[in-house]
């Protein structure tokens, strides 16, 4: 399965995240599950953002992945999205926490950031 379920009590589930208040059950995830567990930054915002969002999400993501930290989003259109191409145009580390289910793209428009995520998911340990 491309689509990985990552359950609380997983070893790969992320610690802090244990910590909130609610932390959710399980985590759909596309990309190396160790990277959950590594110095990261969530990168989260609009679907429907404008042209200066999506360029200045995409310069984060790519600053954030030179700097050795894992850009983290949901690969929703929009912000999202863009902090991850902005991490992959630098060959660095992305993975996406996906709000859906297993097997499920969505949106089905981002189906080139999932395979490139998954590209590299095992060249980003």
């Amino acid at each position: 399965m491309k689509i990985q379920e990552i359950k609380i009590n997983d070893k790969a589930y992320p610690e802090s995240l244990k910590k909130i208040k609610n932390p959710p059950k399980k985590l759909y995830v596309i990309g190396n599950i160790e990277l959950l567990n590594r110095k990261g930054i969530a990168i989260v915002g609009s679907r429907n953002c404008t042209k200066e969002g999506t360029k200045n999400a995409r310069v984060f993501g790519a600053n954030i992945a030179k700097a050795g930290f894992t850009v983290i989003s949901g690969m929703a259109k929009g912000i999202d999205a863009s902090a991850h191409i902005g991490a992959l145009d630098v060959k660095g580390k992305t993975i996406a926490v996906l709000g859906n289910g297993p097997n499920v793209i969505f949106p089905y428009e981002n189906k080139l950031i999932y395979d490139k995520i998954l590209k590299l998911r095992w060249a980003n340990c």
